[in-house]
């Protein structure tokens, strides 16, 4: 299990998210790696998993994509291996991710990690992201730029965006256990200085545009209906062609009557707790039984989310007063919940581990959804 020490959330939330960068130095003490470059190696030769070797000699550089067969060829000069969504493949780089979740699940993307050859980096570059980059074996070097209200990029690789050089506000050398925060449009470059894993925590933040296509998408595959555009009082015309801005108000009225209703948060929802085609795998070969589940809690169990399951509800649910259906969303799919063990369920979504023992309080409908959440792998039963 990894723990943030001698950090404050608090101030950190103030005065650092989304503001300015910092360094977080020794806040997991005795860092252990959940994984090593052979690890990282194997996963970079999978199919489905997103993963690159940049590497840099005689002032060239070179991005090749996985998945890779070989390494050697490709590995020259100062490269660097990097490893999509680990967090979804490795349970120990999914319990890292769990040391952030003081930020809610729905804005983690996921864990990127890297292994790095001394004097390798991808250059100076700006992310439009929030991340948390924490040091595990090795040295590297970082640099980060003040935030500038301009910037250029160029590409010196088809698949290798950079930004100009900068003046550093923070130049250190993380060791493991330090980790670097750096928030969206800040400049910064890492160089190894020897070898060295690095794993990345990375937050969605998602703009106008895609929110939009969700809503758009989402009234288009569901062939909803939805209200028209209707102007009662209207006055005559004296320029024809002319829009008027009372018929223009009215029209940002009706998109905005539809933005704000609550069937778009349970869109939005849905859409936000999208994280990992891989968590669609996850389902059993061979499905646990209603009666086993029941013989296993009456022993008590521990359950625990798989790799890289993160569940998003509205928090709005939690009211204890309400006798609405409690509903949450795991990539995608959506799961039900009686109102009176919303308690339970919600305690369960957000921890990543929950002893259970069975209770004549749990109805036939909280028993079915918690098997169904084991046969689809969202949640594992520890030791079984």
């Amino acid at each position: 299990m990894y723990q943030l020490s001698a950090f404050s959330i608090t101030s950190f939330l103030s005065e650092n998210w989304q503001r300015q960068p910092c360094v977080l130095t020794n806040v997991l003490p005795d860092f252990d790696d959940p994984l090593d470059e052979h690890d990282l190696a194997g996963l970079a030769q999978e199919e489905d998993i997103d993963s690159r070797i940049i590497s840099h000699l005689n002032d060239a550089w070179t991005v090749t994509e996985g998945p890779f067969t070989e390494f050697e060829d490709l590995c020259q000069g100062a490269w660097t291996l990097m490893v999509q969504g680990v967090d979804a493949h490795i349970e120990e780089a999914s319990l890292l991710m769990n040391a952030f979740n003081f930020i809610p699940h729905w804005r983690m993307d996921d864990l990127l990690v890297s292994f790095s050859q001394p004097g390798a980096g991808v250059g100076a570059h700006i992310d439009q992201y929030d991340v948390f980059i924490v040091q595990g074996k090795g040295q590297r070097r970082w640099q980060v730029g003040a935030k500038p209200k301009h910037s250029s990029r160029f590409y010196p690789h088809p698949k290798l965006q950079q930004t100009d050089e900068f003046e550093p506000i923070i130049d250190v050398v993380l060791n493991s256990g330090d980790v670097l925060y750096i928030p969206p449009g800040f400049p910064h470059k890492g160089e190894s200085l020897s070898e060295c894993l690095n794993y990345s925590i990375g937050f969605r933040a998602p703009d106008q545009s895609e929110l939009f296509q969700v809503i758009a998408d989402d009234l288009l595959e569901n062939d909803k209906v939805t209200q028209r555009f209707s102007d009662t009082n209207r006055e005559a015309s004296e320029q024809p062609a002319a829009l008027p801005a009372r018929d223009m108000m009215l029209l940002k009225e009706l998109l905005q009557q539809y933005v704000t209703s609550p069937q778009i948060d349970q869109v939005l929802t849905e859409y936000l707790s999208k994280q990992n085609e891989t968590l669609d795998n996850y389902e059993l070969d061979t499905p646990i039984l209603r009666d086993e589940i029941l013989e296993l809690m009456t022993r008590g169990i521990t359950i625990q989310h798989a790799c890289g399951v993160r569940p998003v509800y509205l928090d709005r649910q939690t009211d204890h007063k309400s006798e609405a259906p409690f509903i949450f969303f795991i990539n995608g799919q959506q799961f039900t919940s009686t109102a009176a063990e919303k308690a339970l369920t919600s305690r369960i979504l957000n921890h990543s581990q929950t002893l259970l023992q069975y209770s004549t309080e749990m109805s036939d409908a909280w028993i079915d959804m918690l098997c169904e959440l084991i046969n689809r792998g969202y949640i594992e039963i520890v030791g079984e």
